[in-house]
């Protein structure tokens, strides 16, 4: 405990002493966003928003050269990107990836309930910002937001403009071949209507591990995306979007100990209206989405391509939303919305013995049954000024399904402005997950779900400091949560293999939490430095163990150069300590990152980059050696 303490006096002693250095004045693209909507669904500066939240713009992905949303994410403050078998999936603040929502412009997305593949279908060309919370706001989202949110929003038309992009790289042992194919299409504003058209199609190919197993799942990927938009009158907007997206991969994995081959295909599609009227004191919203996906998974023995077995499963969301945001005097913001959401699934791995099905692949036939969940909720929000130095926003949400039991959230956040360039924030949260259909119901061979799970509920707390010198801004965050009845697979062996049969099980209490530090600046008129480190302690309460697939320590660094001649140079480095793997070990390793651009003409821009520009090698982390990359880009 002294170690800790004294982690946390040590970097609030130096971002209260930081000399206040004045840079030159930063250029435009070094203007930190000014406006979030995602933390209290309704826009608010960065600096008065009492939850922790950080912005990805578009010209941060630009220039890191990201090609899926994990190398987007995996370098934000208090993220991590964690690892089982093949999987990859997001954590916040320790939470893994079932308390971690991923939203697109608010919507929920149907996927497999962990969200292990998400990370690499989300298209990248249409995204005008990532908004991230940490820390719980179940008090606004529900259930699965105990971790935070992350909330993709997509681009609005602009200018009329038909932009397309290609990258392409290597790994530099030869293997690992990937590219990656994008456009979309901006027709600017037509009298009262706009759309905008966006796809990619993404290819990688396979990479193994000593043990046969490949790295990640490897084939292609398609997207497309449309969004029509008709402007009503000044205040009003009607708003249509729809979605489609297909992969078809393999992967190499173990099952039940054996290595099998798998094929899978899915598809999803995704249709929203919405409508919005916003006033200068107040804003409406209404909107309906759907959401389905498709899943087709085969699995057969490598050697002889013989079927093991086959899993064939459909998830349906929908959801009927509104909300209304009303300022009274000049004191009070109040939010009122509500959400009903039916939600269906339908597969060979679902055992509920109700709406049963067979079906057959080969010569083998499968059972399966389905699930129905209906979540009713509403909540309310009031954004209290309580003086020219004060913010208080509590929030309370009321959440009730046909198979769990009810569950209130609320929540309490407080801004306090010291001075012009100190500021203190505070948040406490209750947040809650109801168990997924799968936990409850799954019937596969290494998985089995448990009809006798309680729902998982969590008490988070968080305290910021802010204090800005000059252009110069930071911030220290100590943050804890406790939460009990966490659900994880726990193994139904009596010598326990890594993949050998588990069933889902609670797992009494637990314990997240750490400190978060930033510190970003611009150290020069075209070149900006921006710095994140977190510390995390993740341990099982009832066994006194640390949870795996976290580090303890992890730290980025990034300098971007931008010059008015259109080139920029982006070098960034991401290092881990003390990272606890689900083999059992704990490894330290640095990678370097490198990015360049160039606007070669008012219509074509270059881009070359490195990822782990020293080759480091583990399997345990999923570290390939160096990835070379280039792409080239044109506007009409």
């Amino acid at each position: 405990m002294g170690t800790k303490k004294s982690t946390y006096f040590t970097v609030l002693a130096l971002l209260l002493t930081m000399p206040a250095v004045q840079a030159q004045a930063g250029t435009e693209e070094f203007d930190l966003p000014e406006v979030v909507v995602t933390a209290t669904k309704t826009e608010m500066n960065v600096k008065d928003v009492p939850s922790a939240v950080q912005v990805i713009t578009k010209e941060d992905i630009e220039a890191r050269g990201a090609r899926t949303l994990k190398d987007v994410l995996r370098f934000a403050t208090g993220v991590n990107i964690t690892r089982s078998g093949t999987r990859e999936s997001v954590s916040i603040r320790g939470f893994d990836s079932r308390f971690s929502m991923i939203l697109v412009d608010g919507k929920r997305i149907a996927s497999e309930i962990d969200q292990n593949y998400e990370l690499d279908r989300i298209s990248m060309e249409n995204i005008e910002r990532i908004e991230i919370v940490r820390g719980p706001v179940s008090s606004l989202y529900g259930t699965e937001a105990l971790g935070g949110v992350v909330n993709i929003i997509t681009k609005r038309s602009t200018k009329q403009s038909f932009t397309v992009n290609s990258d392409n790289g290597f790994l530099t042992g030869g293997h690992g071949e990937a590219g990656r194919y994008n456009f979309i299409y901006d027709s600017g504003q037509q009298g009262k209507a706009s759309v905008i058209i966006s796809g990619s199609s993404i290819d990688n190919n396979a990479v193994y591990k000593s043990n046969g197993t490949s790295y990640s799942p490897y084939g292609n990927r398609k997207n497309l995306n449309v969004r029509f938009d008709y402007q009503m009158s000044e205040e009003e907007t009607l708003s249509l979007t729809a979605a489609h997206s297909k992969e078809d991969t393999e992967e190499y994995a173990f099952l039940q100990n054996s290595l099998t081959k798998y094929h899978d295909y899915n598809d999803r599609d995704e249709q929203a209206i919405s409508y919005n009227r916003k006033s200068a004191d107040g804003e409406l919203f209404f909107r309906y989405y759907q959401s389905e996906m498709n899943k087709n998974l085969d699995m057969f023995n490598p050697a002889t391509n013989a079927l093991k077995n086959f899993v064939e499963a459909k998830r349906t969301v929908e959801s009927y939303e509104g909300r209304y945001t009303q300022a009274y005097g000049s004191k009070h913001i109040l939010t009122f919305g509500g959400e009903y959401r039916p939600e269906k699934f339908r597969g060979t791995a679902v055992n509920t013995g109700k709406g049963t099905f067979t079906t057959t692949r080969g010569t083998m036939t499968k059972t399966g049954s389905t699930a129905t969940l209906d979540y009713l909720a509403a909540y309310a929000q009031d954004e209290w000024i309580m003086s020219p130095k004060v913010l208080l926003v509590t929030s309370l949400r009321y959440d009730d399904s046909n198979k769990f039991e009810s569950n209130l959230s609320p929540k309490m956040g407080i801004t306090y402005k010291a001075a012009a360039d100190l500021r203190f924030k505070f948040n406490a949260a209750k947040g809650f997950r109801s168990p997924t259909p799968n936990q409850l119901y799954q019937n596969a061979p290494t998985s089995q779900g448990n009809p006798d799970l309680k729902s998982e509920t969590s008490n988070s707390f968080d305290l910021s400091m802010e204090r800005d010198y000059g252009t110069t801004a930071t911030k220290l965050t100590i943050f804890t949560n406790k939460v009990t009845n966490m659900i994880d697979s726990v193994s139904t062996e009596a010598i326990p293999t890594q993949n050998g049969p588990k069933k889902y099980q609670n797992i009494s209490k637990v314990t997240l939490q750490g400190i978060e530090a930033e510190v970003t600046r611009p150290i020069a008129d075209k070149l900006f430095w921006s710095n994140s480190y977190t510390y995390m302690e993740a341990v099982n309460d009832s066994t006194n163990e640390r949870l795996k697939n976290r580090p303890r320590h992890k730290a980025t660094s990034r300098l971007s150069y931008n010059d008015k001649e259109g080139f920029s140079a982006n070098l960034w480095a991401d290092g881990y300590s003390g990272y606890f793997f689900d083999t059992g070990s704990s490894k330290s390793f640095v990678l370097w990152n490198v990015a360049l651009s160039k606007q070669i003409a008012p219509t074509s821009k270059i881009m070359l980059g490195v990822d782990n520009v020293f080759n480091k090698k583990d399997e345990d982390a999923a570290l390939l050696g160096t990835y070379i990359h280039g792409g080239i880009q044109f506007t009409l």
